[in-house]
């Protein structure tokens, strides 16, 4: 009778089992036995325009396991792992020990041939519940050369800064994983089910930077930021054709590889984050609206007086002077204040404003980096005094791709083109990547374009020859000089200066632009001529020929800039 009860127990827990509740036993038991192992996407590589790598992957797991499969023999594992890695064995017994769990990381970041070396010794000391996850390492070969443009990623792989932000998703991919049956002791099941959806690579990049130009101007930078004790820096090089940005140095910058290492205000791209008012460099702009809208040529006579009357106060030129009569030609030349008010205020301020929005101002360029700002741009009912102010720049803020965008195009016959860090990009396969483009647009008229290229000619030929000036030895070029009052936020003042130079070659025909901006230098003169400029030469001396411009052969003889005067 025992015998028979025993049975029907039995019997009944094995109907139970297989008939009743068969599809809830089999789902937990198909649930014990199935690991899913998630396939990251290799990131895209990010390449310089000339196929230099700046940012690649290396492949690399995290080490990962089981504790419910490793507490038996987790004193003969963590030796094992001790070998490889070189960590504490007492910490990695814990962690292969550790209760009320079933997966901890031992590991990260660990070389896939260290791991193979590791899943070797292991499997022939027939030790398991050691696992891996793929946990890719992000290199940066160049390491502070470009991080600014190129930024940098987490411990996550997500990018934080730069194009590794504003491209996270593409340059990411697309995570697959791999699900299978395993054994209790985590071994795979060699024909039990197994389904894998692969992953699908990030795109890559290919920038416009180039490297050795962004080497070139970053070392020049930072030499005169040095120099001149200035807070920051940052230095821009335009194809004016194109609009692609042939270098973008920030200094102080950081390494890409060591971000965590860095200040954090250095981990911002000044050139395109932070707005300042640009002082005279402004005139470049103020010049083009008042040509193309013809309300002066560059004949125009203009009397400038020693101080002039605006908003309840007096505003005078950099240099002391009685009352002079100057060409439009002149007043540029001399970067004067009060001259270039007087033909603005001939120019109604909505109008102003207008050319100032076409010129990109007041609006993000769409440059493809985070963190843009718009600037800030007075509304078209401004008051005088403002409007004055504008005229010669202040009380408008820019950002450095604003400004250097805006007078590309101006002086590349009127036609704009959209500043971009990007020159391509392609698949895991090689195959072509559509990159949205922005259409470029006529901001001023050809004969305005030549117009405002004569008066930043006259600015070459009216400082001290080359190379002490700020003209080139080799190239017919037009520049213009700014030293702005420096606004400080601390104490809602001014209080220091902004100083910056941009220029352009060949004068008739212009291809590349730069624009050298010095934040707050506190020793030697504080002029555009003197901290800014010679960086522009450096930089352009260099990239002139690099990208096959021929030098100038041709003399020009200096221009009248003063009325009844040849010079």
């Amino acid at each position: 009778m025992a015998l028979a009860i025993a049975l029907s127990l039995c019997a009944g827990r094995l109907l139970q089992l297989q008939g009743f509740d068969s599809s809830a036993y089999a789902a937990m038991s198909s649930e014990q036995l199935t690991r899913t192992l998630p396939l990251l996407p290799s990131r895209g590589d990010i390449t310089d325009r000339n196929g230099l790598v700046l940012a690649t992957t290396e492949a690399a797991v995290a080490v990962t396991a089981d504790p419910v499969l490793t507490r038996a023999k987790a004193a003969e594992i963590s030796a094992v792992l001790a070998a490889h890695l070189g960590t504490d064995q007492s910490a990695l017994y814990a962690l292969l020990t550790k209760p009320k769990t079933r997966f901890v990381y031992l590991a990260k970041k660990v070389p896939a041939l260290t791991y193979s070396r590791i899943a070797a010794d292991l499997t022939s000391k027939r030790l398991y519940g050691v696992f891996r996850e793929a946990d890719p390492i992000r290199t940066y070969p160049g390491r502070s050369v470009g991080a600014t443009v190129i930024g940098y990623v987490n411990g996550d792989g997500k990018g934080m800064a730069g194009l590794e932000r504003s491209m996270n998703a593409e340059l990411a991919g697309v995570e697959g994983k791999e699900v299978y049956e395993s054994a209790p002791n985590g071994s795979r099941i060699p024909l039990g089910t197994s389904r894998v959806t692969p992953a699908v690579n990030g795109v890559n990049y290919q920038l416009t930077l180039d490297s050795e130009l962004q080497w070139v101007a970053e070392r020049r930078l930072a030499a005169q930021v040095q120099e001149r004790r200035a807070d920051s820096g940052f230095a821009i090089t335009l194809d004016v054709k194109t609009g692609e940005v042939l270098a973008l140095a920030n200094v102080p910058t950081y390494d890409s590889a060591r971000p965590g290492a860095a200040k954090h205000q250095n981990l911002i791209n000044r050139a395109v984050s932070n707005p300042y008012e640009p002082g005279s460099v402004q005139k470049v702009l103020t010049a083009a609206a008042l040509l193309d809208s013809k309300t002066t040529t560059v004949e125009t006579r203009v009397q400038v007086p020693p101080r002039l009357a605006s908003g309840g106060h007096s505003i005078k030129d950099a240099f002391s002077h009685g009352t002079l009569t100057w060409l439009m030609r002149g007043v540029i030349a001399k970067s004067s204040n009060i001259g270039t008010i007087l033909m603005a205020r001939q120019m109604p301020a909505e109008q102003l404003r207008d050319y100032l929005t076409a010129f990109g101002l007041g609006g993000r360029t769409g440059i493809e980096l985070p963190g843009e700002s718009s600037g800030i741009l007075p509304p078209s009912n401004m008051p005088g005094y403002t409007r004055d102010q504008i005229a010669f720049g202040q009380a408008v803020s820019v950002t450095g791709v604003q400004q250097a965008a805006a007078i590309a195009g101006i002086i590349n016959g009127g036609q704009y083109q959209p500043p971009t860090v990007i020159k391509g990009a392609t698949d895991s396969t090689g195959s072509a990547v559509s990159v949205p483009r922005r259409a470029p647009r006529q901001i001023v008229s050809p004969q305005t374009s030549a117009g405002v290229r004569n008066l930043m000619r006259a600015v070459v030929d009216n400082s001290k020859p080359a190379p002490k000036g700020v003209g080139l030895e080799n190239y017919q070029t037009g520049g213009k000089t700014g030293t702005a009052q420096r606004s400080e936020q601390s104490c809602r003042c001014y209080q220091g200066y902004v100083t910056s130079y941009v220029g352009f070659a060949p004068l008739t025909d212009p291809k590349i632009l730069t624009y050298v901006v010095l934040n707050n230098p506190r020793r030697g003169q504080q002029s555009g001529t003197s901290s800014a400029a010679p960086v522009y030469r450096d930089i352009m001396n260099f990239a002139l020929p690099r990208y096959h411009v021929p030098p100038t052969t041709k003399k020009l003889k200096p221009q009248p800039i003063a009325y009844g005067k040849k010079r």
